[in-house]
């Protein structure tokens, strides 16, 4: 089902680099002087007219870091906008929707996702939180962990995201940020605006940011239903016409205080706080008879649903670092809580030979909250050459309400994890480091609701081991080995039993004993330094996955006739892929101020379905997912650039269904005008291709196939930034 893999990309981009090396002439020394230029800096953070190009991180572990001036010449509102951009990262979400981030394809729980170094909960019962929640505005940098260290949570099987905040440590200033944004298919406009302030001093400093958005992403849906074995038939069963409206605020605040006690000690608090406010809108008007004769169509139904949606999400974190004896001692404590209070009323009015049968209305309430609360100690100390650290994490956690899931099942969960962990860094040679280390996690749950109660636990070690060579001035290579694990979903942990599930002679029962899945992941990686401030990187990676969760056919009929399912540990899935990124100048071309930004991801993966028996790859997995950016420096002016993003299309099957998806390209695009050294006016559009969005549903239980098709409203923003 999955399409071909261009190589197009891939030789376009092969070709740049030999260019590049092959007409070298830029003096890397500049280069560097030109990078640090704005450091410590207000101004960074306004961001004109500077084409910037990703560099290494000191990380020992394959680790890829974007600062926020990477991002911020498109103007994206939201850290799922900003990830679009970035090596290996796919969604499945609606057209111009980011929320569940895909690191290399595999399902959204097997990305974890931090705040500063910490887990953060949120909605889904899968343990996803949908980074469209967290404002760009908020955000100083984004690191993608390809495989984590012993001090890191273990819980990121394809990777994890870590957003860090911004902070006051070395600025001063104020910036100001006010926009509007225009939605071209309705004539409508949005606003946004954003007011910060930093200072510093030897002894300390502070960050405070508030931020304002409207956000709104109308969308227009055709649903085609045809009868037979073959979708497209140009007779139709049936088809649909649906408006699905989204218009909201996001209201979020961010603060950092740090404080240098003495030479050797450092206190550092940091919060933030998001709440969003958001009606979803969907009518739909469902027709018997042809698509080609819509307007002689007979009306079935009309069918609305209102969505008002209510969320909060905070997180307070403090950090201690002071000298102890010949080394140094560090002692944290956070707490993070998600909110949600969402209502849900649906109508649905059926007609028969063009009268009314009546409307029925139904509602419904959605209740979740989830607070997180942990402890973290560790003490490192050179032993020689060699740095040894070791800590103890503990964190506790507590989830209220509807999980909702695969079901949707009230339930209170309670989990405990305690991590002791070592990781012992060598530097082999002035130019070869190796890190190794081992965490223990500890592993309690307690779930109850008004079917029962159960409880769990698991001991689980997980070793980890990275190398990094520096093989010259110019190259790198990297390695690396760990052991990952990914929790359950709630919802499959809660007692519960649903009849008619998932047909209609069927029962489905949660399983509380569910255990961890548990995956080893393999790195390796290749990074060439180009001439001038460019860089060209390559990453091979596999993941053996053990233990997968899947609902599953116990062989027990049911008292109607049917089978009983349940949630079980079953088999095993690889994942594995290949990653390509540049970031260069165009100097080689003669062209001094433009910059070229693009990678590419070959993504695979192989599964046994449970329902079928036939071998898948990961639901929504796409076999390849490829970004290409220019941006151009106007001397005296500003700047423009243009970002290109593809994925192919991937498979998804659930009990008796799969669904095929595919998207069309999005193009993005800027213009800039540097009104002086402290002040931007950008115009920036995006999806200015009309991106479609095509689903092509097959119903294994009947014998007829549906397709969906997709698409939204260009838009247009107008940003003025400032620093003062």
């Amino acid at each position: 089902m999955k399409s071909r893999i261009t190589n197009i990309p891939m030789l376009a981009l092969a070709a740049a680099i030999i260019s590049v090396n092959a007409s070298a002439q830029a003096d890397s020394t500049a280069a560097a002087d030109a990078k640090k230029m704005a450091a410590g800096s207000i101004e960074e953070i306004v961001v004109t007219g500077t084409n910037v190009y990703r560099d290494r991180t000191d990380d020992i572990n394959p680790t890829l870091a974007f600062d926020l001036d990477f991002f911020q010449r498109f103007e994206p509102l939201t850290v799922g906008e900003m990830l679009k951009r970035t090596p290996g990262v796919t969604f499945t979400s609606d057209v111009l929707e980011y929320d569940a981030v895909q690191l290399r394809g595999m399902n959204a729980e097997y990305t974890e996702v931090l705040v500063n170094g910490r887990p953060i909960p949120g909605q889904g019962a899968d343990r996803t939180f949908f980074v469209d929640r967290i404002p760009s505005e908020l955000v100083e940098s984004i690191e993608i962990i390809r495989s984590p260290s012993a001090d890191m949570t273990s819980q990121g099987v394809a990777g994890s995201l870590n957003i860090k905040l911004k902070d006051g440590a070395q600025l001063d200033g104020i910036t100001t940020r006010l926009g509007s944004t225009y939605y071209a298919d309705e004539e409508e406009f949005r606003t946004t605006g954003s007011a910060a302030i930093a200072k510093s001093g030897e002894t300390y400093d502070f960050w405070l940011g508030a931020n304002i958005q409207e956000r709104r992403n109308p969308k227009q849906k055709v649903e085609e239903y045809y009868p037979g074995e073959t979708a497209g038939d140009e007779e139709l069963e049936g088809y649909a016409f649906e408006q699905d409206t989204r218009d909201g605020t996001d209201s979020s605040l961010n603060g950092s205080v740090g404080f240098r006690l003495d030479d050797m000690s450092e206190l550092r608090f940091n919060g933030y706080y998001v709440y969003t406010d958001r009606t979803e809108n969907e009518i739909v008007d469902e027709y018997e008879g042809s698509l080609v004769s819509r307007t002689e169509g007979d009306l079935v139904a009309i069918a609305t649903q209102e969505e008002q949606i209510d969320q909060t999400s905070w997180g307070l974190d403090g950090v201690y670092s002071t000298a102890v004896g010949a080394g140094e001692l560090e002692l944290s404590a956070a707490i993070s809580h998600f909110e949600e209070d969402t209502i849900n009323f649906e109508t649905e009015e059926e007609f028969e030979d063009g009268v009314s049968a009546g409307v029925e209305e139904d509602d419904e309430q959605l209740l979740i909250e989830d607070d997180n609360y942990s402890l973290e100690g560790s003490y490192k100390v050179m032993l020689g050459s060699a740095e040894l650290k070791s800590g103890l994490f503990y964190g506790f956690s507590e989830r209220s309400g509807l999980q909702t899931g695969f079901f949707d099942v009230e339930a209170d969960i309670e989990e405990t994890r305690i991590a002791p962990y070592t990781k012992l860094t060598l530097a082999l040679a002035e130019n070869l480091s190796l890190e190794g280390g081992l965490r223990y996690d500890i592993y309690e749950r307690d779930v109850s609701n008004e079917d029962g109660s159960a409880s769990s636990d698991s001991n689980e070690l997980l070793p980890s081991l990275s190398l990094r060579w520096d093989v010259d001035g110019e190259n790198r290579v990297t390695a690396s080995v760990a052991r990952t694990l990914r929790r359950p979903e709630f919802d499959l942990v809660s007692p519960f039993e649903e009849d008619e599930t998932p047909d209609d002679e069927d029962v489905t029962v949660g399983n509380p004993e569910l255990d961890s899945e548990l995956a080893w992941g393999f790195d390796l990686g290749f990074e060439h330094r180009l001439p001038g401030r460019g860089i060209v990187g390559v990453n091979f990676f596999y993941r053996d996955i053990d233990d997968v969760i899947e609902l599953t056919d116990t062989g027990v009929d049911t008292e109607a006739g049917g089978a009983l399912f349940t949630p079980l540990n079953i088999g095993n899935v690889t994942s594995r892929g290949v990653e390509f990124d540049i970031s260069m100048p165009l100097a080689f071309m003669g062209l001094e101020n433009t910059g070229f930004y693009a990678n590419y991801a070959y993504l695979d993966s192989e599964i046994e379905d449970p329902f079928t028996g036939d071998k898948r790859s990961f639901r929504n997995q796409p076999d390849s997912v490829y970004n290409i950016s220019l941006t151009q420096d106007i001397p005296g002016f500003g700047g423009a650039g243009v970002s290109y993003q593809k994925r192919s299309e991937s498979l998804a099957t659930e009990f008796e269904e799969y669904v095929v998806t595919e998207y069309d390209a999005n193009l993005e695009m800027f213009v800039e005008w540097n009104i002086n050294q402290d002040s931007v006016l950008r115009l920036s559009g995006t999806n200015l291709l009309d991106q479609e969005k095509v689903e092509y549903i097959r119903d294994y239980g009947e014998p007829v196939n549906e397709i969906q098709y997709e698409e939204s409203s260009p838009t247009y923003t107008l940003t003025w930034r400032s620093a003062f």
